[in-house]
């Protein structure tokens, strides 16, 4: 290790956000990068593996392995977490992550937040962004000295998340479906633009503010179905579904009628807050890193031949 590396200990590699921020990681000079794997699963990083990087075997749900956990924070600038699952894990494991980072002296720890702006709901609104905000608290009483840094990026510009989760669009029977006025912006960045700007944070040497919001694209509903058909070629038909009141009562029904299937209703928390405008992104921070061009939503779907 030269004298200007930066050791980067990520966790949550084996993900699809995870695996690319490892690149972007490594696509920087100067980094040495150093992985937290479960056992079972180090076959997926064999790759990494072989282009140098440091592999430590872990289970974060084990209590008995803080020391092991200590070993892997030693000599590290920055930890990253892009762990996925519930409370156990975003809450629980990350804690035992940034408690580690900061027994190691660790300068920064960005959490696996990359989201919209979690701040702008009520509790109960979104269950997922309620056990983010409450990791928010947990990491303001056990920081100490280690900067923690939020990536917020809106929703992800992807197939299987605009396109696909959320259930914004229909595209094989051209639909988008729009509760409420659609006049609100909303925020959309892809996975790897994501991945780039985290591991640029995750090494600057500035200090950085406790949220930093990157977006690739800014539309309201109207902008969005506009910039799909323009890129596409394919017309869309809009389907009015409501107001957001209705859209609030049709999230209750569907809880009451399945609440064991988070796929039914959880997809519409996302989009609620999206088209309410609550979740929008607060001083968008693209200009701090001005070499990453990001994938706009036309581009993405231009790209991908959506």
């Amino acid at each position: 290790m030269s004298e200007m590396s930066k050791v980067a200990v990520l966790a949550g590699a084996t993900g699809n956000l995870g695996s690319l921020i490892a690149q972007a990681l490594l696509d920087k000079p100067g980094v040495q990068l150093r992985l937290l794997v479960r056992p079972q699963s180090v076959t997926k990083v064999a790759a990494l593996r072989e282009r140098g990087v440091e592999v430590v075997e872990i289970d974060l749900d084990r209590q008995d392995q803080d020391e092991l956990l200590n070993e892997a924070m030693h000599g590290a600038f920055v930890v990253i977490s892009a762990l996925q699952g519930g409370p156990d894990v975003m809450i629980d494991a990350q804690r035992r992550l940034l408690e580690a980072a900061r027994r190691a002296g660790v300068r920064r720890f960005i959490p696996s937040y990359f989201s919209y702006n979690i701040f702008g709901l009520g509790e109960g609104e979104n269950l997922n962004s309620d056990i983010l905000r409450t990791f928010a608290r947990v990491a303001d009483e056990a920081r100490g000295d280690v900067e923690v840094v939020q990536i917020q990026i809106g929703a992800f510009l992807d197939r299987r998340i605009l396109f696909g989760f959320l259930g914004a669009f229909d595209l094989d029977a051209r639909q988008a479906f729009l509760w409420g006025d659609g006049t609100a912006e909303m925020d959309f960045t892809t996975y790897a633009d994501t991945a780039r700007f985290t591991a640029e944070a995750a090494v600057d040497e500035e200090a950085l503010p406790s949220v930093l919001a990157f977006a690739g694209d800014t539309l309201d509903f109207h902008q969005l179905v506009k910039a799909y058909e323009g890129a596409s070629g394919h017309s869309v038909t809009v389907s009015r579904m409501g107001t957001l009141a209705d859209l609030d009562d049709e999230i209750q029904r569907r809880r009451q009628t399945e609440p064991d299937n988070l796929f039914d209703w959880l997809p519409l928390m996302y989009w609620r807050a999206m088209l309410s405008g609550k979740a929008k992104l607060h001083a968008i921070a693209n200009d701090r890193y001005p070499h990453i061009e990001p994938v706009t939503v036309a581009d993405y779907v231009r790209n991908e031949g959506l």
